[in-house]
């Protein structure tokens, strides 16, 4: 079997700003890189409040470009901007976007009714509600640890008019110098959405599209695979409510203009006895997918949520499709952390893996079975002590030093660069600030 070596060169800071102290949280993290059809490094970095009701979209988020390959940065355009994402093979370039939340603070709730109130022979099925400003009937009602109230309806119990039921691109079309929003019909039954209380005494639907780490990747056959996941999800096949964080696959053929559901993977909490936060962890979150040679698809998968109760690390999981994304096995753990883990293939053949949080480390493959020895980038020890304060006890977040949320972008045929933050990035002034850095990672 080949031994595949990883190295690691030219560690650059490429944007600063306050520091952890100061801004706690949220800014000056979840870095994204991405391609634009000249074959440059585009960058969005979130530098606002870890807010996702005041950042939907690209809101919050700096642009940054290279012209080198990631050895320099300098601010995107507007222009450059546009041309950032996915090329596809028509020569469109798209980025996902979620679709609005929709503020409910003064539709009238439904009305619960205690269990006896039915007979047996009455329809439970929920129903679209005859009055517009009436909430429909709620599947379930749960509350997270942080006592936020959230009700799960079925999507269709909502009108078209009220809710967006298609999935949101920022789209480049090629030949244009300009982009614009769109839409894209998906065929995906028994979808669900949910209301919740983001504690502002407002009630707020969640949009049905997907989300900023929803993955977009090109299959070998041109079409599109979309990796998404969703809470509170329902078996798309016969309509079980399962409640549970599931990961959906769709396909396009037609440079995603539309969608259809090709496969899921529902979460299963079957390794209690190796994992005794697993029925507390929401599911199967934050897929990421790549293509083997043989034809075979991989995808990693994150499990680490603390809103159930389970810390703010955890395993993640890999499992693989032999039939382009339609079934999969059963998930197998990977790593024993792991938040926002992205694949991504090199010209070479070569596949790297990145799991993170707390540290972060890369692997290699060439099958997707056999896989290197991971190459520490950061390490997951205590971290605190490089901060302007050294805490007696430190919190999670000044354990890691860094929100660990990595991306990757190819380099050159055997090449590709990482880009993470860092919450202790050495001033000039001897002060330590929070900042995003960038790392190629080299493979022999």
């Amino acid at each position: 079997m080949e031994k595949i070596i990883l190295k690691k060169q030219n560690e650059t800071v490429v944007y600063t700003g306050g520091t952890f102290e100061d801004i706690g949280w949220g800014a000056v993290q979840f870095p994204k890189l991405c391609k634009t059809k000249d074959g440059r490094i585009g960058m969005a970095v979130h530098d606002g409040k870890d807010d996702w009701i005041e950042q939907i979209g690209d809101n919050g988020d700096r642009w940054l470009i290279s012209d080198d390959t990631g050895k320099t940065w300098r601010p995107a355009t507007k222009e450059e901007v546009s041309q950032m994402g996915v090329v596809l093979p028509n020569g469109d370039v798209i980025r996902t976007q979620p679709c609005d939340i929709i503020n409910i603070q003064n539709m009238k709730p439904f009305n619960w009714e205690f269990c006896t109130y039915h007979i047996p022979t009455d329809d439970l099925s929920p129903k679209k509600s005859a009055d517009p400003e009436q909430l429909p009937v709620p599947i379930h009602s749960y509350s997270d640890i942080f006592n936020r109230r959230y009700d799960i309806y079925w999507l269709d119990s909502f009108s078209d008019e009220f809710i967006e039921k298609r999935f949101k691109f920022y789209r480049l079309k090629n030949g244009e110098t300009g982009g614009s929003y769109t839409y894209s019909p998906v065929d995906w039954k028994y979808r669900t959405t949910c209301s919740f209380d983001e504690g502002r005494a407002v009630r707020y639907l969640n949009g049905a599209g997907v989300n900023a780490y929803t993955e977009i990747k090109v299959a070998p056959d041109g079409s599109l695979i979309l990796s998404h996941y969703g809470i509170n999800g329902a078996n798309p096949h016969n309509g079980v409510y399962q409640g549970t964080c599931n990961t959906y696959f769709f396909r396009s053929t037609d440079n995603g203009e539309s969608w259809k559901l090709q496969g899921y993977i529902p979460y299963i909490a079957n390794d209690l006895e190796e994992n005794p936060f697993a029925h507390l962890v929401g599911g199967f979150a934050e897929p990421t997918v790549e293509f083997m040679d043989d034809g075979t698809v991989i995808c990693i998968l994150r499990t680490c949520d603390v809103f159930g109760g389970a810390p703010e690390w955890g395993p993640t999981y890999i499992s693989r499709s032999t039939d382009m994304c339609k079934t999969w096995s059963k998930p197998e753990r990977f790593a024993d952390i792991g938040a926002l883990p992205q694949l991504i293939k090199l010209n070479n053949g070569i596949t790297l893996a990145v799991i993170a949080r707390p540290g972060i480390f890369v692997y290699a493959t060439r099958d997707g079975v056999n896989w290197s020895e991971p190459l520490e980038i950061m390490t997951d020890k205590d971290r605190s002590p490089l901060g302007n304060l050294k805490p007696e006890r430190p919190n999670f977040h000044q354990w890691a030093g860094s929100c660990c949320n990595c991306t990757f972008a190819t380099t050159g045929d055997n090449s590709a660069l990482l880009a993470f933050s860092d919450f202790y990035v050495p001033g000039e002034d001897g002060i330590a600030y929070k900042g995003i850095k960038t790392i190629e990672i080299i493979t022999d």
